[in-house]
């Protein structure tokens, strides 16, 4: 059993590699050695009564493709029946998940009078970013108002049923031979949480050609200024990042290597390297120092990077469409 995941299981013996993937009663099972691979589904069938589907091209939700680039992921049928469910199927489309510099207040707008169609919403919502990380953000933001949710909430979280419906067909592409080389990004946005003045945290991570984990949450602290926003954020991404490495190293069992992980604060990334640059920043909680223990021993390495133009860039690695048009030319 994996230690970073008691979902995993893994094989090595020799050149011989499994991997079994249990989630309650699916399973995928995966390897390079068909022999090893049939003998395993042969003992199984022996003691539990299994149904073999095939190479898969569904597991809880998400569809696999097997395509000549490589595997496509995506969520279309539940995207679909999403649009259905909440009647949204025959709705304009929009371009983008969320109306540009949006503020959500918790006290503004009508109160809704069942507002258990917006937590089913918001629910169903959180479970398509599994394969939709372009719309973690903004589901993010709705799901902040669970407790009491009013019109403007259900009118933002129907705009991202809107979006939905006009890319139905992304997904994301794990090319075949590209450099498995994990490598994340991270960013936060300061007070952008009109409410009570906290900041979000954003990262994502990629592996080859797609991105393999992603997370846009709000932090659980009030940031004095930008580079603390940052700062906390890059800690929250490095937390992922060791997971990761322990996740890689049991399936590949491959050397240690520094992750590249780019921010575009370069105080922030200062702050990091520096142990002794502290004098404005002793207010910052111990745990929030985790970035910068993982930098000085070299298991991460924290990069500069500027916003604006490649952003879209960065995204487009996470999110493409069967054609491998880029995410920015899409939304013009």
């Amino acid at each position: 059993m994996s230690d970073a995941d008691s979902s995993l299981f893994v094989k090595l013996r020799s050149n011989v590699q499994l991997l079994v993937l249990l989630y309650v009663d699916d399973m995928i099972i995966t390897g390079n050695d068909e022999t090893e691979i049939s003998s395993l589904r042969n003992d199984l069938a022996l003691r539990f009564d299994m149904k073999n589907l095939g190479e898969v091209s569904c597991f809880l939700g998400l569809e696999v493709e097997k395509t000549e680039q490589g595997y496509f992921m995506t969520q279309q049928a539940y995207a679909r029946s999403l649009l259905d469910r909440f009647g949204m199927r025959e709705a304009k489309t929009k371009a983008t998940p969320m109306e540009p510099n949006l503020k959500l207040k918790k006290e503004e707008g009508k109160m809704l009078k069942n507002p258990k169609k917006y937590r089913q919403l918001v629910g169903s919502l959180i479970y398509l970013t599994i394969t939709r990380p372009e719309i973690s953000y903004s589901v993010g933001v709705i799901s902040q108002f669970m407790q009491e949710p009013r019109v403007p909430h259900l009118e933002a979280a129907k705009r991202i049923l809107r979006y939905i419906k006009g890319s139905l067909e992304y997904g994301l592409l794990y090319k075949k031979n590209t450099k498995f080389v994990l490598e994340g990004f991270t960013d936060a946005d300061w007070a952008g949480d009109t409410n009570d003045r906290h900041s979000t945290s954003g990262y994502c991570f990629n592996v080859g050609s797609a991105a393999v984990s992603w997370c846009s949450k709000k932090q659980d602290i009030v940031a004095l200024s930008s580079t603390e926003a940052e700062y906390v954020a890059a800690t929250m991404a490095a937390q992922e990042c060791v997971w990761l490495k322990r996740l890689i190293k049991d399936i590949l069992h491959e050397d240690e290597y520094t992750v590249e992980i780019k921010c575009d604060n370069e105080s922030a990334i200062k702050l990091a390297l520096n142990p002794v640059f502290h004098a404005r920043t002793k207010h910052i909680e111990v745990r929030h120092h985790f970035i910068r223990e993982k930098v000085l021993n070299e298991e991460i390495e924290l990069t500069g990077v500027r916003t604006g133009a490649q952003v879209a860039d960065i995204f487009t690695k996470a999110l493409v469409k069967p054609k491998f048009q880029s995410l920015r030319k899409a939304l013009e």
